[in-house]
C-alpha cells in the first residue's frame, strides 16, 4: 500500500471513529432528555404535602437539561425539574416541585419556549407604541 493510501485509510479510520462517537453522545444526551420527561396529567397528580421518595418513585429522579431561567425556589426549598412529554419542543413546558423537609411544599408550571415568544412579542409591541 502506498503513502498516500495508507493516510487516506488512517483519514476514514478517523473519521469512523468520530462517527460513532458523535452517534453515542447524542444517543446519551437524547436519552437523558426523554428519561426525566412527565406528561402534565402526571404533574397535576403531585400534591402539596406529598413525600418526595412517593413523588420521585412515581415520576423517575429528576435530571437531565435544567431551564435556564429558573425562578426563584421558595424559601427555604430544594426543587426538582421535568420536562413535559409528548409535545413539540417549543410547546414543551418545565414542571418545577419544590420540596421542603421532605414533602412536596410548591409545584409551578414554568412556561413553554413558544409562551415566552408570545409575551415577549407582546412586551415590544406594547412598548413601541407612542
Amino acid at each position: 500500500m502506498s503513502v498516500v493510501g495508507k493516510i487516506l485509510f488512517g483519514a476514514l479510520g478517523l473519521v469512523v471513529l468520530v462517527g460513532v462517537g458523535l452517534w453515542f453522545g447524542i444517543r446519551h444526551v437524547a436519552s437523558d432528555i426523554t428519561s426525566h420527561t412527565i406528561t402534565a396529567t402526571q404533574f397535576k397528580d403531585v400534591h402539596v404535602g406529598e413525600k418526595q421518595s412517593a413523588v420521585r418513585d412515581r415520576l423517575g429522579k429528576p435530571g437531565g437539561l435544567q431551564p435556564q431561567d429558573k425562578p426563584e425556589a421558595p424559601a427555604g426549598t430544594t426543587c426538582d425539574y421535568y420536562l413535559q412529554k409528548n409535545v413539540s419542543l417549543e410547546k414543551k413546558q418545565t414542571f418545577q416541585i419544590c420540596y421542603r423537609d421532605g414533602q412536596v411544599a410548591a409545584t409551578k408550571t414554568l412556561p413553554s419556549a413558544e409562551e415566552e415568544a408570545t409575551q415577549d412579542n407582546g412586551k415590544s409591541s406594547a412598548s413601541a407604541k407612542p
